[in-house]
């Protein structure tokens, strides 16, 4: 009875919509199906000729999304490793076809039911960058017949039947890169009345001495049965993803496919204008996309780095990144190096919708652009700091290693003024963007930019490899630019720990610029950035960057900075002039924190802090006398302090420390007590307490009304010292951790043997020797209170547990420049301590005037010559920047909606998971809602 009851469609079925679309059904299926990702598991062998199972993996997906939301790294950690390996040389062998196929690229309308040959590829690059970093992560701890899944499967070379080769195409002449060795043949030619371009049409018809001029390793090895060695599968996946980088259609635009009858598709042409071209070929948003998908294979690709520890990197292969680098044929490198830096530095297309605030919110366009930027920028870092460590000598005795790597060599070859300026002012114009987001006046009306960090390495890279291109950016007036923006930078991100890879990056680049002259005498010049009002400063560049370093110094966790912050100013101060009172102020209280008994016990390395600055301030005693009195008088204000560095001894520091120590207990408990006493509304614990009292000793200060309360009372004793056991930021302890510092020397005699130290003076007359400090500074123990406290220093001082001696301290102080101050000192202080009244500020007119026309030259010797200190390049070092570099692309990774590296455990850095704050946000929506 029931039979002829009306049928009921559901809402879907009746308005015409079903539950799923077919291609939501084909990927449910292969999820949960017995012949998807079930049968890759399974114990059955899934033979490579079953091509309408393997053809589910480039035609069921239509996004990079959808392929890393459904295959996990279970899913392939699990499966059957000879079923992966199938899938691997299928997905290849299928990528290697389409290249060759008439048929890719797809650019006509296709059947609705049809995918495209482009979707067919990407979804292959997909597939196989999900499984390689999965692959990559293994490699060092499956073994297979003692060899890894990587090494039977990726790397091993089979032999087959010679075929006879072809005639490679001739070299492109719009590369307007030199190539020499050294610089002689560039100046024979210009005094020749060569211009460039006769040179380089010489060069190109004559032999090409770079690193790619011998055959490399990895060209196919014959034998005399006919035979060779067939490159790996790594090898081709790795020569196929660079022809799709240049492949026309696809990447590029179809017009560079040519003329000629041939018509080939891959054409090794430069993306943009700039560097090596002078034809802008055009694009679109979706060659930019494609772009940004080989681009991310190809990161993939080399990324085996990222799952090598720092002890084995130096050792560690790479075959994909060495054939890059190393191999691969000279027309490429200049291609790709070219394409890569013209896109980076070439920015955003300038539209209508720029002006419009918050239009990131609305339009995509400007995001896939920056997103292609950011992709060349890590693909061309990697390549630039690949196997960095390979020239780097520690003995000066031992000659530098040519490089090899061809994309250092070829940048460091830039010489055109044109691409000098084309690549200088793109790298300015991403951090005038990354400026302007920072000074808006709409909170967040413009995104940030994502590659500041590239685009600060970069720099650094041309700076440090390109002579040509570090002299262009004095020459060209740009300095000045260079400098606001880095000093800006570390102010905007010392407050966040997540930034302090980018600020020590930023210490070491002002390090490298500032042992240049021309970068001393920008300083002098003011800033052209406009400057947040609350880090305005009085005065030129010089007076900003001193305040800068001095407000990084007093933020707790940047002690790694210190080193070359302090050598910076050591290399520019004997060309500053006119320093303003707030800098000269600054750099005494930089002087005080840093010679303070507890700072300086506390490791040994910070006495060479000490030994920077009292170099600064001997520089400028011989070479800008006049032109800083402000600088002058406060050195005279403070001469106490220089005084009791000289006479410093282990048992009188550890005084010190204990007596500061008890008078700011003493001070903070008679705080606590009228706190109490007066029902102060504002309570603070012990440890806010203390983190004040701390702070304004760093800032060499008394605390501030308010800062402990409600009560006006002020802690007058606080001085820039703190507590041994409540220090809580650290200087590594040896320069292997600070890349590019210097030790203190020990002795006089050691002063002089090192290199990045000032030649040591001649002799002093009698009049400056009885002005100088006594050579013996060791006491002897009067009580027992000072044998009691050698023995708490045997325990440790500092949160390190550093345990100083008094051989240590003598070693040291002995090797400090003090004896210019002291004379200085000496033979000025007499002369206006009556005339200037005992105030706080600059000096008086008369006082000034008197700075002004002061003269040492009959008490100081000459002055010794001028030696700054350049960054020196160290293994830890290299390994240090290529450590911030991969996790910044690995953070990226993440970050984006595919997450590339994402359930995978690397092993270059650490990672550490920020606090997730769903939680309570969660709680915070079911409490609205009534919930709970």
């Amino acid at each position: 009875m029931f039979s002829k009851l009306p049928t009921f469609k559901s809402l879907p079925q009746a308005i015409g919509l079903p539950f799923l679309s077919h291609q939501e059904g084909a990927m449910l299926d292969f999820k949960g199906g017995n012949n998807g990702l079930k049968r890759l598991s399974g114990e059955d062998v899934i033979p490579i000729s079953e091509q309408e199972y393997w053809s589910q993996y480039w035609t069921l997906f239509n996004s990079a999304t959808d392929v890393y939301s459904m295959l996990t790294a279970q899913d392939t950690m699990q499966a059957n490793p000879t079923n992966v390996a199938n899938l691997v040389q299928a997905l290849a062998t299928h990528m290697f076809t389409l290249l060759s196929n008439p048929s890719f690229p797809c650019a006509t309308v296709i059947p609705p039911d049809t995918v495209s040959t482009n979707l067919q590829v990407l979804n292959c690059l997909r597939v196989l960058g999900r499984i390689l970093v999965i692959v990559f992560e293994a490699e060092g701890e499956s073994s297979l017949g003692g060899q890894t899944w990587a090494d039977k499967y990726l790397w091993s070379q089979e032999r087959v039947k010679r075929e006879t080769p072809e005639d490679l195409p001739s070299e492109q002449a719009q590369f307007t890169i030199a190539d020499d060795d050294d610089d002689e043949d560039e100046d024979k030619d210009k005094a020749n009345g060569k211009d460039d371009e006769e040179r380089e049409k010489t060069e190109g018809n004559g032999e090409i001495r770079d690193p790619l001029s011998n055959p490399g390793p990895s060209a196919a090895k014959t034998e005399d049965d006919g035979t060779e060695l067939r490159p790996s599968l790594a090898d081709r996946l790795f020569s196929c993803t660079i022809d799709l980088l240049f492949c026309a259609g696809f990447t590029v635009p179809e017009s560079v496919r040519g003329d000629d009858l041939s018509g080939e598709k891959i054409n090794y042409v430069i993306w943009e204008k700039g560097v090596g071209s002078t034809i802008a070929i055009g694009s679109n948003a979706e060659l930019d996309r494609n772009k940004v998908e080989v681009l991310r294979f190809l990161l993939v690709l080399v990324s085996k780095t990222i799952y090598t520890s720092p002890t084995s990197l130096q050792i560690a292969a790479n075959p994909p990144l060495e054939h890059l680098t190393h191999d691969l044929e000279r027309r490429l490198v200049l291609s790709l190096l070219c394409s890569l830096l013209n896109t980076s530095v070439a920015g955003t297309k300038p539209s209508a919708a720029s002006a419009v605030p918050y239009n990131h919110l609305m339009f995509k366009a400007a995001d896939e652009r920056r997103t292609l930027i950011r992709m060349c920028l890590m693909n061309l870092l990697v390549a630039l700091d690949y196997r960095s460590f390979d020239i780097v000598s520690n003995n000066p005795a031992i000659p530098e290693k040519k490089d090899e790597n061809a994309f250092r060599y070829f940048l460091a070859k830039l010489h055109r003024k044109d691409d000098l300026a084309f690549v200088l002012n793109g790298i300015l114009a991403i951090l005038d963007e990354h400026t302007a987001t920072m000074n808006n006046y709409l909170p967040g009306s413009k995104k940030p930019i994502p590659y500041l960090l590239e685009a600060y390495m970069l720099l650094w890279r041309l700076v440090d490899l390109n002579k040509r291109f570090r002299s262009y950016v004095f020459e060209s007036g740009k300095a000045i630019d260079v400098i606001g923006h880095i000093l800006l930078c570390c102010l905007e991100f010392k407050n966040d720990p997540s930034q302090h890879g980018l600020l020590r990056l930023l210490s070491y680049l002002l390090q490298t610029l500032s042992a240049d002259q021309g970068f001393a005498e920008a300083l002098n010049q003011p800033l052209r950035q406009t400057v947040p009002a609350k880090w305005a400063v009085q005065g030129s560049a010089a007076d900003f960057m001193i305040v800068s370093i001095y407000s990084i110094a007093t933020t707790p966790g940047l002690n790694p900075l210190f080193p070359a912050l302090t050598i910076s100013i050591a290399n520019v101060a004997p060309y500053l002039r006119h320093l303003g009172v707030q800098a000269s102020t600054r750099l005494l209280q930089l002087f005080k924190a840093f010679s303070a008994p507890n700072f300086l016990l506390a490791d040994e390395g910070h006495p060479r802090l000490v030994y920077y600055l009292l170099e600064t301030f001997n520089a400028v005693l011989y070479h800008q006398l006049n032109e800083n009195p402000n600088l002058v008088y406060a050195i005279l204000r403070s001469h106490q302090d220089f005084q009791t560095l000289a006479t410093f001894t282990l048992v009188g520091g550890l005084r010190e420390i204990q007596r500061k120590k008890a008078q700011r207990a003493q001070a903070l408990e008679a705080e606590k007590e009228k706190e109490a006493a007066k029902g102060s509304t504002l309570k603070r614990t012990d440890s806010e307490l203390a983190m004040l009292a701390e702070k304004a000793a760093l800032l060499g200060r008394e605390i501030e009304e308010g800062d402990l309360g409600e009560s006006h009372e002020r802690v007058r004793e606080v001085d820039a010292t703190q507590a041994d056991d409540e220090f809580t930021v650290v200087v590594p302890k040896s320069p292997k951790s600070s890349p590019g510092s210097v030790h203190t020397p020990k002795s006089p005699e050691a002063a002089g043997s090192n290199p990045g130290s000032p030649a040591p003076a001649p002799a002093m007359s009698e009049k400056a020797r009885g002005k100088m400090r006594a050579t013996e500074s060791v006491t002897s123990l009067h009580d027992e209170e000072d044998e009691e406290l050698l023995k708490l220093a045997a325990g440790g001082v500092g949160p390190n547990g550093y345990v100083p001696t008094q051989e240590w301290v003598s070693s040291w102080q002995k090797g400090l420049p003090l004896d210019p101050v002291l004379v200085a000192i000496s033979e000025l202080l007499p002369k206006f301590q009556d005339s200037q009244p005992a105030t706080r500020g600059g000096p008086s007119s008369k006082v000034f005037n008197l700075l002004k026309g002061a003269s040492l030259t009959d008490v100081l010797p000459p002055a010794p010559a001028v030696v700054p200190r350049r960054f020196l390049w160290s293994p830890q070092s290299c390994i240090w920047l290529s450590s911030l570099l991969w996790g910044d692309i690995y953070v990226a990774g993440l970050t984006n909606p595919t997450g590339v590296w994402r359930d995978t455990t690397v092993r270059l850095f650490g990672v550490k998971q920020a606090p997730s704050k769903r939680g309570v946000q969660v709680d915070r929506v079911l409490k609205m809602i009534g919930v709970v």
